[in-house]
């Protein structure tokens, strides 16, 4: 088979300015002797501003030179084939045109083109920078459509998309095809954007060079599609010229499509049927949420999303923004809103392996017209718990309730009822986490991050090639709480270890203080312990929701086996054991999914004292008791708050999305981060 990118390498085109060493963007050949690039590419090799619309010149052109990186040693002047200007709308947005082809002078080597082909939505495409070196290769997921152009989110590559990337094709290396032309980048987060492969062929067609692409305007040969087909071109017959056409545009900006003022219904329903987010798409062109209740039309259109296998109800804008909404929100915390929201779907976790994959169960359990879709609930669920997106979220979900004409009310209740339930659940609070290995004595591996109130990394310091000493360790851990205390209202420390490590007094750590004698660090700061594997997901959470349970006590491994295997709904164990019980024990809670597991590192005290730290209200009072404690023994190790320690491990947040299953490798790459403090690798 070969290489599958060797097409679109071989046919690779730089753009540059004229005496300029740094290419301007890229191109592509996809006909002979032809180059398809951004029009504002163009425009930065000429110099001009990025947005001018004006038609270069055959003078202006003299500025521009193409080389061709697969036959280096020669640089072409090209002539103008074709323009269309980037035409920025009234919002924020894609913008429409900016395509341009250019013609390669006769004495340039025959290449062969690229084909055009169809997005693969949801797979993976390529793209590469202005020089088409192989090394600069990122991938890519194709998202949704956006306008004329596709949504991109960054795949595995540690590169990232960025200037010089704009008019290189995004490369399909399934289909060897063309699927699109890179256009923008989000400046803040990582977000690309290209032109679709629909206004690639309308250009291409309109310059003569290629016949129409294959029609797919033909009704499909299926039955149920033809009589699916039929029935909506019977509704979209009843409407008037004018707002058919209105309609159309509507639908030619959701699917992306050039627009066509001479498009007929029946080839309206088509384009739609061809696209799989095509039906709600259609509803929603040909839909005023403004009138008083659906007509004739509306109802047609939204009983056939509702009766399409699967259910899509939500059109390719809508599904893309809140795809970009929720990327911010864990999927473990998306599957505990889902649960809490409408329990009485099956959600497991092995067949939701993304949001994605969560988005589209939610949609294919659409209700009865009126009643709140799971999806729009769950949506709710999520705006309740996270602050930093409720309100995006809450106008996100309002607009498509009104568009889904859910009852009056329903919406109203759906988010009280979240609202309450968020009530009773913590905030999350900014938090130092610590990742910890073990290297022998008093040398330890160790990655410590600072999180905000919103769950992002603020600050890194670790320590991953060389292993460090206790006192270096507690001197960067002092930094990052004196750096947490500045957040204000915090969750403490949370200590991420292999079995094995649960026994290490880490409260007791002394922490150097300006201006004071070393102080304890649970004396000052909530610390709790969590494992660096997640349990069982599905044990984990369902205890996880069960916090007002009463508190379980075991004695020694066998009697906790016995205990959690008949006890699904324990979610707070007090260990009263022996020393040598305590990591079989704690082994044997996060097997069962056991959240909060509380222990005297001694194990002395008993289990009556122990439960006397357990209050009816434990959830919210738990980890501030033993701190409490804790404080109160700082000077007298016999007393009980010396040597407790409390397992903590929130569903709501998951360890394997911090990406630090295992220290970095001392061969990897060092990532020049201003907020990263590293220590004992190469630099």
């Amino acid at each position: 088979m070969g290489d599958p990118d060797a097409p679109v390498l071989d046919a690779w085109v730089s753009v540059y300015g004229a005496g300029a060493e740094v290419p301007a963007g890229a191109g592509v050949v996809v006909a002979p002797g032809v180059v398809l690039t951004c029009a504002h590419v163009v425009n930065l090799a000429l110099g001009r501003l990025e947005f001018a619309a004006a038609e270069p010149t055959e003078t202006d052109l003299d500025g521009v030179l193409l080389t061709l990186p697969a036959l280096p040693g020669a640089a072409y002047r090209p002539e103008l084939l074709r323009w269309e200007a980037p035409r920025l709308g009234a919002r924020p947005g894609p913008w429409e045109g900016d395509l341009a082809l250019l013609r390669l002078p006769p004495g340039a080597p025959a290449v062969t083109p690229v084909r055009v082909g169809d997005a693969p939505l949801g797979g993976k495409a390529w793209a590469w920078y202005a020089n088409g070196d192989e090394r600069s290769v990122v991938d890519v997921l194709v998202q949704k459509p956006l306008g004329p152009w596709l949504l991109l989110d960054p795949g595995s590559a540690r590169l990232a998309v960025r200037r010089g990337y704009s008019g290189g094709p995004l490369w399909d290396s399934a289909s060897r095809t063309l699927i699109g032309v890179m256009v923008s980048v989000e400046p803040d987060f990582p977000r690309y954007y290209a032109i679709g492969p629909d206004p690639v062929r309308a250009l291409l067609t309109a310059a003569g060079l290629t016949p129409p692409a294959p029609s797919t305007l033909s009704t499909p040969p299926d039955p149920r599609r033809n009589l699916l087909h039929s029935r909506l071109t019977g509704a979209l017959t009843t409407l008037d010229a004018e707002r058919h056409t209105r309609g159309s545009v509507r639908l030619s900006w959701a699917l992306g499509l050039p627009h066509d003022p001479h498009r007929s219904r029946q080839d309206t329903v088509t384009a739609a049927l061809a696209h799989p987010r095509g039906l709600p798409a259609l509803r929603d062109a040909f839909t005023d949420p403004a009138a008083p209740e659906g007509d004739y039309v509306e109802r047609e259109l939204t009983s056939a999303v509702l009766r399409a296998r699967p259910v899509r109800l939500l059109g390719p804008h809508d599904h893309a923004h809140l795809t970009a909404l929720l990327a911010a929100v864990a999927l473990p915390e998306l599957l505990a809103a889902a649960r809490a929201a409408v329990p009485y779907l099956p959600l497991y976790a092995d067949r939701v392996p993304d949001t994605a994959a969560l988005l589209d169960q939610l949609e294919d359990r659409a209700a009865d017209p009126g009643v709140m879709p799971p999806l729009l609930q769950v949506v709710e669920e999520a705006a309740a718990a996270r602050p930093d997106v409720r309100e995006d979220l809450r106008e996100w979900s309002g607009r498509v309730a009104e568009r889904l004409r859910v009852r009056p009310g329903a919406l109203e209740q759906v988010r009280a009822d979240a609202k309450a339930r968020a009530h009773g659940r913590s905030a999350t609070r900014p938090v130092v986490r610590v990742w910890l290995w073990e290297r022998g004595r008093d040398a330890f591996s160790y990655v410590i991050r600072l999180y905000d109130g919103d769950d992002r990394p603020l600050h890194t310091w670790s320590a991953v090639d060389v292993p460090r000493g206790h006192d270096e360790l507690c001197r960067e851990l002092s930094d990052a709480v004196r750096m947490l205390a500045d957040q204000g209202d915090n969750a403490g420390v949370e200590f991420l270890l292999e079995h094995g490590s649960f026994g290490l007094p880490f409260d007791r750590w002394p922490l150097p203080v300006p201006d004071l004698r070393p102080r304890l660090l649970g004396a000052d700061h909530v610390v709790v312990l969590r494992g660096q594997r997640q349990p069982s997901r599905g044990p984990w959470e369902r205890r996880w929701g069960s916090l007002g349970s009463p508190a379980k006590v075991v004695g020694d491994a066998d009697s906790a086996d016995d205990l959690l295997g008949a006890n699904l709904d324990a979610a707070l164990v007090v260990a009263d054991c022996a020393p040598a019980e305590v990591d079989p024990v704690v082994r044997l809670c996060r097997h069962h999914g056991v959240p909060v597991v509380l222990w005297h590192r001694h194990g002395e005290g008993g289990a009556e004292a122990l439960l006397g730290l357990v209050g009816d209200d434990w959830r919210h009072s738990l980890r501030e008791e033993v701190r409490l404690r804790r404080l109160k023994a700082r000077h007298d190790e016999r007393m009980l708050g010396a040597h407790l320690a409390l397992l903590w491990e929130d569903p709501r947040w998951d360890p394997r999305t911090a990406g630090l299953s295992e220290p970095v490798p001392r061969d990897r790459p060092t990532t020049h981060d201003p907020h990263v403090t590293t220590k004992g690798g190469a630099q």
